[in-house]
């Protein structure tokens, strides 16, 4: 095999060299690629551009493949009799990748309608050979499986899963889906590492602020308009971090005087009081344990590491420090430096 142009993942068996070899052509394809011909809206554009491509480019590309990789392994798998989904997959460039390696199936998923359309435009425009293009959440996920007759071995996701409303049903549904499933997940909202939760809780607590709070107050006087607004004041407070069905449940047993049940894992969460989207979990390692210990899974927690590829040479070096800290700490301490740690549940 040629040499690459590249090193996106340090590994010298067969399924690295594989990984690192459709790294360097996705790494190639959009850094090509015309995006002025994907029809979006500028938000969705400016996302793409902001988080997958340019400077974020070889981080994000890298972080799939590190992802992609270390879930076929664990799996005991060859990749060609996986079938696998990006969970929540937006337009980042794991689903890319993913279709790219010759898994026997690979599925793209995401909550909105608007992200797939363009990730298909985007499949097409590169030659990428995705399957399956699933909206919804995993219900919807698991249920699409089911009709077409398979079931998923690997669910992979990057920065989604602080985001799912209902995290025991997301695993439960998985474990009944399939319960030698490998689910891996990486997020940025790492409550051990003191800066990574400063900058959560910094991002919801002026979310709430600006938006997510008035949400809740004009869905709760749509729903009651007889109450005071010390009442829906009250209340506000009260649905902080519940949605739809949880949320117009809460609302009514104000009213009806019963009790409210406390939002698990509530913290300074905040989310989008009709959907449920936008949540973001700031969980512990151990509550990541109990809830994927409670729906039958085992589970491997482990730091990430810093962008080596930023712009700015300062960036690069204090991120390489950093890199070394983590490697000495080893996975168990870790996670106190680094800015994203990696999830994984397995059987």
């Amino acid at each position: 095999m040629k040499q690459q142009a590249h090193l996106f993942l340090a590994a010298s068996d067969e399924l690295g060299l594989l990984v690192n070899n459709k790294a360097n052509e996705l790494y190639a394809a959009l850094l090509q690629m015309d995006k002025s011909t994907v029809s979006a809206r500028d938000e969705y554009h400016d996302y793409f551009r902001n988080h997958h491509l340019g400077n974020r480019l070889f981080f994000s590309i890298q972080n799939s493949a590190h992802i992609l990789y270390d879930a076929i392994l664990l799996s005991g798998k060859p990749v060609g009799s996986i079938t696998a989904v990006d969970y929540g997959a937006g337009l980042g460039t794991l689903f890319m990748l993913g279709g790219m390696l010759g898994f026997k199936r690979f599925s793209y998923n995401d909550y909105f309608p608007e992200w797939k359309n363009i990730a298909v435009a985007v499949c097409k425009q590169l030659g990428i050979p995705v399957q399956d293009f699933i909206t919804g959440g995993v219900k919807e996920v698991t249920a699409f499986a089911e009709a077409q007759h398979f079931t998923y071995d690997i669910v992979v996701s990057r920065n989604v899963i602080e985001h799912i409303y209902n995290l025991p049903e997301f695993y439960s549904s998985l474990y009944q889906h399939n319960p030698a499933a490998v689910i891996y997940s990486t997020t940025t909202a790492n409550y051990h590492n003191p800066v990574m939760r400063w900058y959560h809780i910094y991002i919801h607590k002026k979310t709430e602020k600006q938006y997510y709070r008035q949400q809740r107050i004009d869905a709760i006087q749509k729903l009651q308009p007889q109450l005071g607004q010390a009442a829906v004041q009250q209340l506000a407070h009260i649905t902080r971090g519940r949605a739809a069905a949880d949320f117009a449940e809460a609302v009514n047993n104000f009213v009806q005087q019963k009790p409210i049940q406390p939002v698990p894992f509530l913290r300074s969460n905040v989310c989008d009081c009709t959907t449920g989207v936008w949540c973001e979990h700031l969980l512990t390692q151990k509550e990541y344990e109990t809830i994927i210990h409670t729906a039958g899974y085992k589970m491997n927690y482990t730091a990430g590491y810093w962008d080596t590829h930023y712009a700015s040479g300062i960036k690069n070096i204090a991120a390489k420090l950093l890199n070394r800290k983590i490697h000495l700490l080893g996975n168990k301490n870790g996670i106190f430096v680094s800015p994203f740690v990696n999830i994984v549940a397995y059987n």
